[in-house]
């Protein structure tokens, strides 16, 4: 659908309220579409609208529970909220759906490796 690539052209440009407009289009027409909702999760959490991203991420995820970006993408939103372990969470159901390695789980891995690096040492 037209608005979903447009969408993802809009995110990969780094211009989220284009992106947020065109991904709410989307999931107008097509409401199922988890793909979608993961967007404007990912949208709103680099705008620092971190409440709508966690909506969007639930959403993603109550339409398919193995949503590996969604998975990834708030489970670094997690962190942001310093909930490491709803991060470490998310990381064991990545490392079930990827067992062999996939790059959701390696990028959350990275994540939550550099969420250690910057934490203030007590």
């Amino acid at each position: 659908q037209k608005d979903f690539e447009d969408g993802k052209r809009a995110i990969n440009a780094s211009q989220w309220d284009r992106a947020i407009e065109l991904m709410k289009k989307a999931v107008a027409t097509e409401p199922k579409n988890a793909d979608a909702y993961n967007y404007l999760g990912f949208a709103y959490r680099k705008k620092g609208d971190l409440k709508s991203a966690a909506g969007y991420y639930d959403t993603a995820l109550k339409i398919d529970a193995k949503h590996k970006g969604a998975l990834e993408y708030q489970g670094e939103m997690f962190l942001k909220l310093g909930r490491l372990d709803d991060a470490y969470n998310n990381r064991v159901r990545l490392r079930d759906l990827c067992p062999s390695g996939c790059p959701e789980l390696r990028e959350l891995d990275r994540a939550i490796s550099d969420y250690h690096k910057s934490a203030p040492k007590t």
